[in-house]
């Protein structure tokens, strides 16, 4: 009585990894991903990320720097070393907010940089615009093009 059933993503929805072992942190990213119809996937550590990507398809990882066991460099190192999943868009958020920390982590590749404390709205934009940049674009041949009207 009185719970909602649980929010269901669409067939072909964002698969997305969130690496935070914060528990609060990980579970108000899921909540802001799930509410926008995406399929996220919480890792509370880097060793269990590393396990989880080894054989899990994403479509963006959300990566946290400062963890106890592997940290978000380590883990990123190795996501963007296997040829499998080194074209997994990558973005941190972490309490580590200096225009130092922030200039190395997308010098390194990232994605985009998210600092804590953040606003889950700020995030979802970030997914999207990261995710929409991802997204393959669809062209059409010039024989075609000429009877077809673009959208």
């Amino acid at each position: 009585m009185g719970s909602q059933p649980p929010i269901t993503p669409e067939a072909g929805a964002a698969r997305i990894l969130i690496v935070e072992d914060h528990p609060t942190i990980a579970e108000l990213a899921d909540t802001q991903l799930r509410l926008k119809g995406m399929r996220p996937t919480k890792c509370l550590s880097g060793r269990e990320a590393l396990q989880v990507l080894e054989h899990g398809e994403f479509d963006l990882v959300i990566l946290d720097i400062m963890m106890p066991d592997v940290g978000g460099y380590e883990v990123f190192r190795v996501l963007k070393g296997s040829s499998r999943t080194r074209s997994i868009p990558v973005i941190f958020l972490t309490a580590k907010s200096s225009p130092e920390d922030v200039e190395h982590g997308l010098a390194l590749g990232a994605d985009c940089y998210v600092t804590k404390p953040f606003s889950g709205s700020d995030l979802m934009q970030k997914v999207r615009k990261v995710l929409a940049r991802r997204r393959p674009v669809r062209r059409l041949s010039r024989r075609s093009a000429g009877s077809r009207t673009l959208p």
